[in-house]
Formats: C-alpha cells, structure tokens, sequence
C-alpha cells in the first residue's frame, strides 16, 4: 500500500492541474479531500490481505456466541477492636467483645471459636460466676493441685483456652463435644449441652 502513495498523489496532481478551474469552485471539497484519500485506502488495504497493527487476544466464535460476564467487584468491610477496647470489654464481660476476640482467636488457632465461647459460656453461667469475674476461668479448669485455675488476665484466660483444646483435644482427634465429653467433664450431658450453645450462636 505504502508503494501506490507516491503514484496516487502524482495521479491527483495531474488531476489538480487540469480541472483547477473546476475544483476551486468547490473549496470544501478540497479540504476533505485528504479525509476521501484516507477512506479510500482503507478498503483497498483490506482488499490486499494486509495485516493491521492492532490485534486482540480475543477469540469469537460465531457459531456459538457466549456473553462476556464480568463478576462484580466485592467490596467487604470489617471492624477491628483496639487492644484498649478488648481489654476494657473482656474485663466488662461485654459478651460481644469476648466473641469478636474468640472469632480472631478462632482463626490464628484453627479452632471453632464457636466451641470455646460455648464451653465459657456453659461452665461460667454466661460469664458471670465469681470464679469467672475474680480468677478469669471461664471454662471450669482445675489446676494441677485440683483447685480451679485461674490466670492474670481475660486475654491470657481465653488465649489457653484456645492452645488448650487444639493441643490436648483437637490434635488427639477429639473435635465435637460429644467425643470431648468423657476427659472435659464428668457429667453425661455436657457434651449435648455444649454442642445446643453452639448451634445457637
């Protein structure tokens, strides 16, 4: 194509010199003529089987069209407690506060936090027997000397409580409360009882 310009634009000159007479009668369309030139081309380029320039990774196939679904952009928002706002909330009992902190918990331990808030919520009358409010046990443990555990703060309480269900329970292939149930308590129903919290959570 670019071979045929020079030739194109003497044909025009010739053209020009021979019929200026009658083409200055017609002022626009020699301003447009540049613009016909370049429309002309086009098709001519086409016809020669040139390549364009501009290509596209994108397949079609007529005989079996499919429409092109973008997925919509998913946009979540969650809200974090400060190390301020969980340690006033646990030591409050704000019982959102202990799930939100169990839910973090949940995650780096690989626990259903679900099950750690159950248990609490079972041997410490929701959260608020004495030994829950004074010792920080939440969850009926005894210590080695069979008095009840307790320890220095909400955060440290529930952190164990988390290392130890996954170390002494989980690991061991332990995983519902109904198989927990004959080493965590010594009653029969604490394993349904745990598990009809859980459910309502």
């Amino acid at each position: 194509m670019l071979v045929l310009i020079p030739h194109l634009i003497k044909n025009l000159k010739k053209f020009y010199k021979r019929n200026s007479r009658r083409i200055s009668k017609f002022p626009v369309l020699i301003k447009l003529m540049p613009l016909i030139i370049l429309l002309a081309l086009i098709p001519f380029a086409k016809s020669q089987g040139e390549k364009s320039d501009f290509q596209t990774n994108l397949k079609f196939n007529p005989n079996s069209p499919q429409i092109l679904v973008l997925a919509d952009k998913e946009v979540k928002v969650t809200q974090s407690l400060s190390r301020a706002e969980v340690a006033d909330g646990l030591d409050n009992m704000d019982r959102e506060v202990i799930k939100a902190y169990m839910q973090d918990l949940g995650q780096q331990y690989g626990v259903d936090w679900r099950l750690v808030y159950a248990i609490g919520y079972l041997e410490s009358g929701n959260y608020n027997s004495s030994l829950a409010r004074n010792r920080y046990n939440f969850f009926g443990r005894k210590a080695s000397s069979g008095t009840y555990a307790s320890w220095s703060s909400p955060e440290e309480a529930i952190r164990n409580q988390f290392e130890y269900l996954k170390t002494r329970y989980l690991d061991y292939g332990m995983e519902t409360p109904y198989e927990m149930n004959r080493v965590y308590a010594e009653g029969n129903t604490w394993g349904a009882n745990v598990t009809g919290i859980m459910n309502s959570l």
